[in-house]
């Protein structure tokens, strides 16, 4: 496009000139979004760029041959995204060459977290083993091997996190009433919100005075509750002023998900998981409840090891409510072409989508901090409540499927009785932005 081409240059020469050669190889920008990144210092903009680029599977070896002349913050960042893309773990020499960045680390934050990031990608390369394993025995109808390499996998699965859960804390729960049977249930969705931002005090406020006006049963989260790495403990500062404050003037539990920010500190998770209150109730990481005419089910998207996979096919097959709701951080189908999250979309499509696929009513997500509903694909419908308060992201209205899709701050409701379930999606006003009303 000649009309964005003044605007990359000006970008090329803000940063280094090897870091400029790599941007203009791997990197796809916008013309929008390279006129916010001029905004940026020569320093923040190479941070940005840096950052992008270790999300681009072409430009691996530069990033891991740029590291070492870049500043701390910058390889800390990059690290996370090492740790978080899946194509890091096959990547040859990785292991090798965030061991020697952390040893020729001058600083012992990033010496430690360059050695977090190594240990990560050697357990991804070993648990992988243990994926082929699973998949043989899934071919082999063996389904005692199938259960204890499940079992394993969950446990493995936490030492790639770093995540300090143990065993007792990821056990399910039987299916709870959250609602007595044979009574209509209202409920909201919020996700992507824990920042203290005016944006979320503006969602929260606009969720209790429609609360007030009309009562909600109960509330769910999906994911990516605090940034930007979950709470530190039970005792954080933030559960008063970020969510206590915001949301128990509605005077209703709110049942939890986990999304990927949760697991960017080793106690994010388990904070969450801990913390107690009239408002918020979170049994485990993933779990079943009944409410009225339907089912909930609610999934850790993150990372989906066997187990957790094996439980929602089973828990879905017994279920015998008139309508089931999954809901989970992750998309599986969204108005969205970053190609990083269409990654992660795929890793969640493999893993979800055959357990859900003509066996359940809808699938609730965030993640992409926006506002959606994509049209129903063998009888599951789709929606997206991600604009709970954290910065708002792009949003591709063209991608087929898509029946709205706005970047915006707000909200969802949902609505069942024996005949009928409907969704409505709010902005942060309570202005009613679209609806889906689904009949049985």
């Amino acid at each position: 496009d000649k009309a964005e081409t003044p605007v990359r240059e000006q970008l090329a020469a803000k940063l280094p000139p090897d870091v400029a050669a790599a941007a203009r190889k791997w990197l796809h920008v916008e013309g929008k979004q390279s006129k916010a990144l001029l905004a940026f210092d020569p320093t923040s903009l190479e941070q940005q760029v840096m950052v992008a680029l270790a999300s681009e599977p072409d430009a691996a070896d530069f990033v891991l041959g740029r590291l070492p002349v870049e500043s701390p913050a910058t390889c800390m960042l990059v690290l996370r995204v090492i740790t978080v893309d899946d194509f890091w773990v096959d990547h040859p020499g990785v292991v090798a060459a965030l061991r020697s960045l952390g040893e020729s680390s001058s600083t012992p934050e990033l010496m430690l977290s360059s050695l977090d990031a190594a240990r990560r990608i050697e357990v991804k390369q070993l648990r992988a083993m243990i994926a082929q394993r699973i998949a043989s025995a899934r071919k082999a109808g063996d389904a005692k091997a199938l259960e204890t390499l499940a079992a394993a996998d969950e446990r493995w699965l936490m030492l790639e996190r770093g995540a300090t859960l143990p065993g007792f804390m990821r056990r399910v729960p039987a299916v709870f009433p959250a609602r007595p049977a044979g009574q209509p249930i209202r409920i909201v969705a919020i996700g992507d919100f824990g920042t203290g931002s005016d944006a979320q005090r503006q969602v929260a406020a606009s969720i209790v005075k429609m609360g007030s006006a009309q009562h909600f049963d109960f509330g769910i989260t999906v994911g990516d509750n605090f940034y930007q790495s979950g709470m530190t403990s039970t005792d954080d500062p933030r559960w008063k002023d970020w969510w206590e404050a915001l949301y128990s003037p509605l005077g209703i539990p709110f049942y939890p998900t986990l999304g990927n920010h949760e697991y960017y500190s080793d106690d994010g998770a388990v904070s969450e998981l801990m913390y107690q209150s009239p408002s918020w109730r979170f049994p485990a990481p993933y779990y079943s409840y009944t409410a009225g005419p339907v089912q909930f089910f609610a999934v850790d998207t993150t990372a989906v090891s066997e187990e957790q996979a094996l439980w929602l096919d089973k828990a879905i097959g017994a279920s015998t409510a008139r309508w089931k709701v999954v809901y989970g951080h992750h998309p599986i189908f969204a108005p969205n072409k970053d190609a990083k999250d269409m990654r992660i979309m795929v890793y969640t499509k493999a893993r979800l989508w055959p357990i859900l696929k003509g066996r359940v009513d809808a699938y609730v997500c965030g993640h992409q901090h926006a506002l959606a509903r994509m049209d129903a694909i063998d009888g599951v419908h789709f929606f997206m409540a991600g604009g709970g308060g954290a910065p708002l992201g792009k949003v591709a209205k063209k991608t087929p499927g898509a029946a709205f899709a706005e970047s915006a701050f707000g909200f969802l409701t949902l609505e069942a009785d024996e005949a009928h379930m409907k969704v409505t999606i709010f902005d942060a006003e309570a202005k009613p932005l679209d609806e889906e009303t689904i009949a049985k």
